[in-house]
C-alpha cells in the first residue's frame, strides 16, 4: 500500500469534505483524508442525540459553491448528514479516505522535509503538508464529578448517544443547559416518566424562528442561481449585524437583552422558575441559545430543573449539595467539549522538536487560526480564534481554504519544500486578536464560558466581522512566512 501522500488531511468533517472538494476542483488527487470513526461525515455523522439541530439558517449552514434544497430554515441532523453526503458522492471522496484511522502522534522531519503521521493500528504515513481537521468540538467534555462510576444505570455523553438505550417511561437526569442540552430536553421530555434537568447557570434565550418551508418557498428559492445567492446573502447581512452587538454598542446589546427578558416573561409566569432561568451575566457573554419550546418544556409536570449542585453520583442516582437523592435510569451528560484547550486530539511535533502542546502552554495561538511557527506545512482549520458567534462558522471555514489553497498554489508554482509563518507576525496578529477581545462582551460580560481557557484567555472566537477576516486570509504573502 502507498503511504505517502502529497497532502494528509486529519478529519471528515464539514472541513475534511471541503478541503477534498477545492482539492479536486484544483486538479489534486495524491492527497488522504484519515478519519477515525467507521464513516465520514464529523460532527453530523456523530451527534445524533434525539432533537439535534444547527442554530443558524440552513442557507448558510452550507458551502456557497454547494447549494442545496433544504427542506426547513434550521435544519436537523438527517438533512445536514444527507447534505455532506452528497457532497462525498459527488467529489467521490471516499476514494481518497480511509476510515477507522485514528491518529496518535505526528512529527515532521526536518531531514525530509516531510510529515510523519501515525495511526493506531500501527501504519504510518508520509506527506509533505499536513491539514488538521478534527473540528474544534470534537473532543467531548465530562466533568469530574465524585462517584460518577460507581452509578449502575446508564450514561452517556450526547455526542455518544445510544440508541440501543429505550429511554421511554424512563427517569432521566440531563447534566447542563447548554445548546445540545436544550435541544435534547425538548424532544425527550414528551417520552420520558420523569427528567431531571441539572442546570449550573442559565442562558440567554432567544426564539429559534424555525418552520418548513412549503414547496412552492424551496422551488422559488433554488429556481434561479441569482435567487439562491441573494437568499443566502440577505441572512448573511442580517446575521453578520448583531456583530455589532457583541463588539460592545450597548445599546443594541441592551435591545437584545430586553428581547430575551421578554421572551423569558412570556413564556414563564412562575417567578421562582423565572428567577431560575435568568442570567446575571451580559448576554452574548456565553453562547446564547435559540430554542422556542425549551421554556414549556421545563413546566412540564414531569420536567423539573435542578438548580441546586451536584454534591456526587451513587449507584441509584444524584444527591445534591443539598442533601436530595434523585434516583434516575440514565444520566445524560449534555456537558458541551474541550474548545479552548486540548481540541487537537493527538500529538503534533514541529521542527526543534517543539509540540504544539508546549507552544500552546499559554493558550493556543496562530496566525489566521490556521498557522503556526515552527511547524512548517502544517495548517489548521478551524484553528486558535477562528470560532465566530454571530453567523455561520462554514464563512470563516471558506476563507481558511481558499487561504490554505492559495498557499499550496505559490508553494507549486515556486517548487517551496516548506511554508512557515514567521514568529513575529504569528505573535503580532494573536496580540491584536486579543487586544479585540478584550473589548467584546465575550470578555466583558460578567462570565465564564467555554470559550476561555481556565486562565481566561479566549482562545475560541474571533472578534471581528467574518468579511474582515475572508479579506485578511485572501492572499498569500511571502514577506510573512520562512521559505525555503
Amino acid at each position: 500500500m502507498n503511504n505517502k501522500y502529497e497532502i494528509i488531511v486529519i478529519g471528515s468533517g464539514f472541513g475534511g469534505i471541503g478541503l477534498g472538494m477545492n482539492l479536486k476542483k484544483a486538479g489534486i488527487d495524491n492527497y488522504l483524508i484519515l478519519e477515525r470513526e467507521v464513516e465520514m461525515g464529523g460532527t453530523w455523522w456523530k451527534n445524533t442525540y434525539p432533537g439535534a439541530a444547527v442554530d443558524v439558517q440552513s442557507h448558510l449552514y452550507s458551502f456557497k459553491s454547494e447549494p442545496y434544497n433544504w427542506s426547513r430554515l434550521f435544519a436537523l441532523q438527517p438533512e445536514i448528514l444527507d447534505y455532506t453526503n452528497n457532497l462525498i458522492e459527488k467529489y467521490d471522496l471516499r476514494k481518497n479516505t480511509l476510515c477507522n484511522k485514528k491518529v496518535v502522534k505526528t512529527k515532521f522531519d526536518e531531514v525530509e522535509s516531510k510529515w510523519i503521521v501515525n495511526t493506531e493500528d500501527g501504519n504510518v504515513y508520509q506527506s509533505k503538508i499536513l491539514i488538521n481537521s478534527s473540528g474544534s468540538l470534537s473532543q467531548p467534555f465530562i466533568p469530574i464529578i465524585k462517584g460518577k462510576d460507581n452509578f449502575k444505570g446508564k450514561s452517556f455523553h450526547t455526542s455518544q448517544w445510544d440508541h440501543s438505550f429505550n429511554y421511554s417511561n424512563k427517569k432521566v437526569a440531563i447534566i447542563g443547559t447548554g445548546a445540545s442540552s436544550v435541544q435534547v430536553v425538548s424532544a425527550i421530555a414528551p417520552k420520558v416518566k420523569n427528567l431531571f434537568v441539572f442546570q449550573r447557570t442559565p442562558h440567554w434565550v432567544l426564539p429559534r424562528p424555525d418552520r418548513v418551508l412549503s414547496k412552492a418557498e424551496q422551488n422559488f428559492i433554488h429556481s434561479f442561481p441569482f435567487i439562491t445567492n441573494f437568499y443566502r446573502e440577505f441572512m448573511y447581512w442580517k446575521l453578520e449585524a448583531r456583530l455589532l452587538a457583541f463588539k460592545g454598542n450597548k445599546m443594541l446589546l441592551n435591545l437584545f437583552k430586553q428581547k430575551a427578558k421578554y421572551f423569558l416573561k412570556k413564556n414563564v409566569p412562575d417567578k421562582e422558575l423565572r428567577k431560575k432561568l435568568t442570567p446575571d451575566f451580559m448576554l452574548g457573554c456565553k453562547r446564547v441559545l435559540l430554542t422556542s419550546d425549551y421554556y414549556s418544556t421545563l413546566q412540564r409536570e414531569n420536567v423539573s430543573l435542578i438548580t441546586d449542585g451536584i454534591d456526587h453520583i451513587n449507584e441509584t442516582g444524584l444527591l445534591t449539595i443539598g442533601g436530595e437523592q434523585i434516583d434516575v435510569d440514565l444520566i445524560v451528560y449534555a456537558t458541551g467539549f474541550h474548545a479552548s484547550e486540548n481540541n487537537i486530539p493527538y500529538p503534533i511535533i514541529g521542527r526543534g522538536g517543539l509540540s504544539i502542546e508546549d507552544s500552546w502552554k499559554d493558550g493556543a495561538h496562530a496566525y489566521l487560526g490556521t498557522t503556526v511557527p515552527y511547524f512548517p506545512n502544517l495548517f489548521i482549520l478551524v484553528g486558535p480564534n477562528t470560532g465566530i458567534g454571530h453567523t455561520s462558522a462554514i464563512h470563516i471555514m471558506e476563507s481558511q481554504m481558499k487561504y490554505i489553497m492559495e498557499t499550496l498554489k505559490v508553494m507549486h508554482k515556486n517548487n517551496w519544500k516548506t511554508v512557515e509563518v514567521k514568529e513575529n507576525i504569528e505573535l503580532a496578529y494573536n496580540k491584536k486578536i486579543q487586544k479585540q477581545l478584550s473589548k467584546t462582551v465575550w470578555q466583558t460580560g460578567g462570565c465564564k464560558s467555554w470559550y476561555q481557557t481556565e486562565s481566561g484567555k479566549n482562545t475560541t472566537l474571533y472578534p471581528d466581522f467574518s468579511f474582515v477576516f475572508r479579506k485578511a486570509s485572501s492572499k498569500f504573502k511571502k514577506e510573512e512566512h520562512l521559505v525555503k
